[in-house]
């Protein structure tokens, strides 16, 4: 056995390193493997540039400063793909550090395994040089043996992992490395982004991966014929005679089959083992409804002891697809029996950690997928961590792994590694039952002759492939078995209604799915060209749902496209929500789940379809972020649920107002109810199955009057924000949310961001990024009504994050009463599903973790408070609360309470808003203040019921003004003074006679504010940008009877969200261009060619802005050369002033491709005319212009 001992170190030894020791002693040489996963204590740093910024960082007396403490798995690249550049994930260097103290018998081999380091590893112990790896995705094991410490002494590992911009030898790059529309997909790690191990074995030993066992067609449940093959090496330097015996065990741990083979090993040689289990007798076969695994044990000994000794789960099954073959029906058979594949497809991306996937991280995801009733899951699109497919084998899930995503380079080195890296894959997957398909390339680009040269290789690793498991491309290639199709009629053009004649002649449909923004809804039925609403979506993808069900004893199948959104560096997508603060991009924003992981709409309507209401019933109200849907009571239409039950009443009360009963009609439906009378705020659904409720849901309404019996859905338990006696309550915060005044008449105030040493606030992620908005991807809400609590207001705001989200209290050194609240806000809405583990993180003070592993749902369930209450001691003058761990989800945070018995302390000041106000009284009558979080659901003033309805998706979150609407302060005047350079907005009703003067120099954003005044009044938005310091008077006699609104948002450096504004494009025709440059075709269509010249060239495209704004510029050229041109793009005012100048590389295209350049404006440009010019150097050539485009 192996003992794993944590050592406390003398303060000597702590001075002079500051490592975490691992201490892995040996007690004996009973054990034959052990397997240590080293994954804390580890230091790191990295240079987005310099790959010589460490120089002998590997040594021993390296002084190490400023660097990180981290545990692995870890990746640099955090949130970089989530800041709406084109290419803004993080490239360059890092280099870490660890030691640890080992004690190994003789005898025995040590290796390091690394599961992945992206993109090139190399490593180094005790100052030597022990290994190098290309390609992150895979895996890699050194041997140390003859450099490792194995007399518990302090060893030091050390990694450099460089993932440099532009790599062009691996099959896995980030999509942003070239100007090339749709050059790959998604971002790469840079990092020891997966776990590494220290494994001790004997000196001959099962290679890593080294027991392959497969079957072929001819197994049943009567009997089975297994084959295996056992790599072996003996690393000693003795010939060794050792006796390789496989035992085959049942589920209950039985021997159902033995081969034992004697074989000799000259020093260093490696050889492969045969063995045949000939004939097994009643075979419990590998299936989704019963995921039997049997376990083959391989036992290497010799004379006198067991030497190396691994275990490799295996099921017994097989497959075919109809594919080349005379199947009676098109379906695809586990076992001979026909399943319909009803599968989805991920990447494992998640924001703030990108890759980096824990284990915890890694089940909650596969508990969500099985959750919603998937049974198969693809690989998006490169090799995932290898503990998805132990759960896939365990939970009977099928599986589609995919190697890469349409990406080649013609170069002898990226032949190599590809070729060496797919060899690695198919080792690493080959034994796992649920593999149904090999997944060469999406999309692919590789040439015919290269992907044949991929499938035998794959053919001779597996000789299941091609036989079972079909070697496939996806929606394009050729070379493979079976070139997958994608179906996205109704996103990319098309009649989703024809979907199941396409569907049986696809037979598989590798993707299908849609854009969606998070909180966006509409109305009606689906519309092909409508807003890309989640209701649309919904309806898109539910149709097609249906469709396949009706063709399901036909066809093979589909794949949902996503499971959660993901970057997606290359491209300008920020659709992901609806709200500017959840505009984070590039993104592909089509997941069932956000970049965060909140669920949508969408999950909630494949649960309902694939799920059981047996065994996890479920009741689902559409929609939970949709309170504002309707102003005023009446009769109401298209009011859905989604529910597996075989019944749903609905009712417009607690249990009474009874809407009807509505029975389920199949898969690919849902319940509606339409011309149903609804006159209160609440929605309440009961679902029944075989009679009995079994599950049910509430969303509660805005605008509508409070239902009878409202207080029903308050728990009786209110009591926990109530302050603790004997104890002055110094801070008291609403996390993600403004100022709030609690029924015990406590003042909580608002989540502001921090601001120098003397005050109190939060920080989040957005720090690391000069100028960006505080709150940028790091707050949401919820509408639901919290249990546990008649303060729900206080919980329903909430901060979330990782290990950059802090909160910052200046306190004198004592002891102090920490109250932290917290609720779960979007897992287990329903009770028939278990959520634990779903979300689990680590809350610290000062550094110290208070709490391990919090599971939200697990201790109170959905949307219920926690308290959490921690009694601390502080020492240097301040709290900081942080989230350093987060294992799965995102931390979450509501509220935070500190108290102290001192009743002398005072709290420190809050940073003040971003601007103030003069010329205001603020006594009864002539009240104004500033607010802070503007959102839905607030009234608009402190004197009449009016709410905000809809915000423009700028404003939520803004400082904005509430006052007296009796009072007319617009006609007395006031003044604003901004602390920092702010976009000022004013809403007004454009049926409002007065002055407009007081709007000179504001732009129309042609958005618009609704409140629910008179059912609907809409406030046409205008804005100005004002400098800091700069004294603004509002005065004016705008009517008094009609409304207006105030807010403020300070200006950022956060790139527009430019794929949601409108494009103008201009084509060739509106081009002016100098005599070296002539119309030509390109691709049958013209073009403006660049002619062999020996002088400068230029080509100019004229255009007017009529709106101030920042804006996105935007060329299509095709380099149809083999050297990079050097160009330059500048934009121009009418005046002849260059408002901006940039090089441009225009790289080489590939054949029938077309590449972009991309220009976002620094600065706002105001209304105008322009022009926009690129300048080719003398001796260019071979370019070609197709279009200019204006966003």
């Amino acid at each position: 056995m192996l003992l794993t001992v944590k050592l406390q170190l003398p303060k000597s030894l702590v001075c002079i390193s500051a490592f975490l020791l691992f201490v892995l002693i040996a007690k004996s040489q009973s054990y034959s493997r052990r397997d240590i996963i080293i994954d804390t204590g580890w230091h790191t740093i990295a240079d987005s540039f310099n790959i010589n910024a460490y120089p002998k960082f590997q040594d021993e007396g390296f002084k190490e400063k400023n660097w990180k403490h981290v545990s692995v798995p870890h990746n640099w690249d955090d949130y970089g793909g989530y800041i709406r550049l084109v290419h803004g994930n993080r490239h360059g260097y890092a280099w870490y550090r660890k030691e640890f103290k080992i004690k190994v018998p003789q005898n025995k081999q040590v290796f390091l395994y690394f599961e992945g380091v992206g993109s090139y590893a190399t490593v180094w112990l005790n100052g030597k040089k022990v290994g190098y790896h290309a390609g992150g995705r895979t895996s890699f094991t050194l041997d140390i043996t003859d450099v490792v410490d194995k007399d518990n002494r302090i060893n030091l590992l050390a990694v450099r992992a460089d993932h440099p911009a532009n790599i062009r030898d691996l099959p896995w790059v980030c999509g942003g490395c070239s100007t090339e529309v749709g050059f790959s997909e998604g971002s790469q790690p840079m990092g020891i982004f997966r776990p590494v191990h220290i494994v001790i074995t004997g000196n001959v030993r099962v290679q890593p991966f080294g027991v392959h066992i497969w079957n072929d067609t001819t197994v049943c449940a009567k009997s089975a014929t297994l084959y295996t093959e056992t790599t072996l090496k003996n690393y000693s330097a003795h010939e060794k005679q050792v006796n390789v015996i496989n035992d085959l065990l049942d589920r209950d741990h039985k021997i159902v089959a033995t081969q034992k083979t004697i074989i000799a090993l000259s020093a260093g040689e490696t050889k492969i083992v045969a063995q045949t289990f000939k004939d097994i007798k009643q075979v419990n076969l590998w299936s989704l409804e019963d995921p039997y695994l049997y376990h083959l044990v391989t036992t290497i000994s010799d004379r006198t002891a067991v030497i190396d000794k691994d275990t490799t789960a295996y099921g017994i099954r097989w497959i075919s697809w109809p594919i080349g073959k005379k199947h009676k029906t098109n379906q695809f058979l586990l076992n001979g029996k026909p399943v319909f594949i009803n599968g989805i497809a991920g990447y494992e991306h998640a924001i703030g950690k990108s890759h980096a996937f824990t284990k915890e991280e890694i089940k909650s995801r596969v508990d969500m997928i099985c959750a919603a009733g998937f049974n198969a899951f693809r690989d998006a699109h490169q090799p995932h961590n290898l503990l998805y497919q132990k759960y896939w084998e365990e939970r009977g899930v099928l599986w589609w792994p995919q190697f890469s995503a349409h990406i080649w380079f013609d170069t002898p080195s990226f032949r190599k590694n590809f070729i060496s890296l797919l060899k690695d894959w198919v080792i690493e997957r080959r034994n796992n039952p649920s593999l149904i398909l090999w997944g060469l390339q999406n999309e692919s680009k590789l040439p015919k002759d290269f992907a044949l040269q991929c499938c035998k290789l794959i053919r001779e690793l597996d000789p299941t492939a091609s036989s079972q498991r079909l070697i496939t491309t996806c929606n394009g290639g050729e070379g493979t078995d079976w070139d997958v199709p994608q179906n996205w009629t109704g996103t990319y053009g098309g009649d989703p209604a024809t979907y199941a004649r396409d569907l049986k002649k696809q037979i598989l449909v590798g993707e299908y799915g849609g854009w969606r923004t998070i909180d966006l809804h509409t109305e009606g039925e689906y519309k092909e060209d409508g807003p890309l609403s989640e209701n649309r979506w919904c309806q898109l993808l539910e149709e097609k749902i249906m469709l396949a069900n009706k063709v399901k004893d036909s066809v093979c199948g589909q794949f949902f496209w996503l499971f959660n959104s993901h970057d997606n560096p290359g491209r300008v997508q920020a659709g992901e929500g609806f709200r500017n603060l959840d505009r984070i991009g590039p993104v592909n924003y089509k997941g069932l789940l956000t970049s965060w992981e909140e669920p949508t709409d969408g999950y909630y309507m494949y649960r309902s379809n694939f799920t059981s209401a047996a065994t996890s019933p479920m009741v689902y109200i559409v929609s939970h972020t949709w309170p504002e849907r309707w102003l005023k009571p009446g009769i109401k239409d298209h009011i859905t649920v989604y529910s597996n039950c075989d019944s749903v009443q609905l009712f417009n009360a607690v249990d009474s107002i009874s809407l009807g009963t509505k029975t389920k009609n199949g898969i690919g439906t849902h319940f509606t109810w339409n011309n149903v009378n609804i006159q209160y705020n609440v929605l309440y659904a009961v679902g029944y199955y075989n009679g009995k409720k079994v599950a049910n849901d509430v969303i509660v309404l805005h605008h509508l009057p409070a239902a009878p019996n409202f207080q029903k859905l308050f728990a009786k338990n209110t009591t926990v924000i109530e302050s603790k006696a004997g104890y002055k309550y110094l801070y008291r915060m609403n996390c993600g949310g403004p100022a709030y005044l609690d029924t015990y008449n406590n003042l909580w105030s608002a989540d502001r961001q921090l601001e120098g040493n003397d005050t109190f606030g939060s920080t989040s992620w957005t720090a690391d990024y000069k100028g960006f908005p505080a709150y940028f991807a790091s707050q949401r809400r919820v509408f639901d009504l919290i249990r546990n609590t008649k303060n729900g207001s206080l919980f329903q705001t909430f901060r979330y994050g990782r290990q950059k989200l802090k909160y910052v209290f200046p306190l004198k050194d004592g002891n102090y009463r920490v109250e932290l609240y917290f609720i779960e806000p979007w897992w287990g809405k329903n009770a028939g599903n278990n959520c634990d583990g779903w979300r689990q993180f680590d809350v610290a003070l000062n550094g110290t973790v208070v709490l391990n592993k919090l599971d939200i749902y697990k201790e109170s369930g959905y949307c219920t408070a926690l308290k959490k209450v921690i009694n601390t001691t502080v020492k240097g003058g301040k709290l900081v609360i942080s989230f350093p761990n987060t294992y799965s989800g995102q931390a979450v945070i509501s509220a935070i309470a500190i108290a102290s018995r001192n009743l002398d302390l005072n709290p420190a000041k809050q940073p003040a808003p971003i601007f103030s106000v003069g010329g205001v009284k603020n006594d009864l009558n002539d009240k104004m203040t500033i607010e802070d979080w503007m959102d839905i659901g607030q009234r608009q003033y402190f004197d009449r019921s009016f709410s905000f309805s809809h915000l423009p998706a700028d404003l939520f979150g803004a400082e904005w003004l509430k006052m007296n609407k009796t009072e007319s302060l617009l006609e007395k005047g006031f003044s604003l003074y901004p602390r920092k350079d702010i976009f000022l907005y004013i809403a007004i009703n454009k049926k409002a006679k007065g002055d407009t003067a007081w709007l000179k120099g504001f732009t129309d954003t042609k958005t618009f504010i609704q409140t629910d005044r008179n059912n609907g009044e809409n406030l046409e938005v205008y804005k100005r940008k004002y400098l800091k310091g700069y004294p603004i008077k509002l005065k004016s006699n705008y009517a008094a009877n009609f409304d207006y609104v105030i807010a403020v948002q300070p200006i950022t450096t956060l790139v527009p969200a430019y794929d949601l504004k409108p494009t103008t494009t201009f084509n060739i025709d509106k081009a002016t261009y100098s005599k070296g440059i002539a119309e030509k075709k390109l691709d049958g269509k013209p073009r403006l060619q660049l002619l062999a010249t020996k002088v400068s060239e230029w080509v100019i495209w004229k255009f007017i802005l009529g709106v101030a704004d920042y804006h996105s510029f935007k060329i299509k050229y095709a380099n149809t050369s083999e050297k990079v041109i050097n160009a330059k793009l500048e934009l121009i005012a009418a005046d002849g002033t260059i408002m901006q100048s940039s090089s441009v590389e225009l790289n080489p295209s590939k054949p029938g491709k077309w590449n972009y350049i991309n220009l976002q404006s620094k600065a706002m440009f105001n209304a105008g005319h322009y022009r926009i010019q690129i300048m080719f150097p003398p001796n260019s050539s071979k370019i070609f212009l197709s279009s200019f485009q204006l966003q």
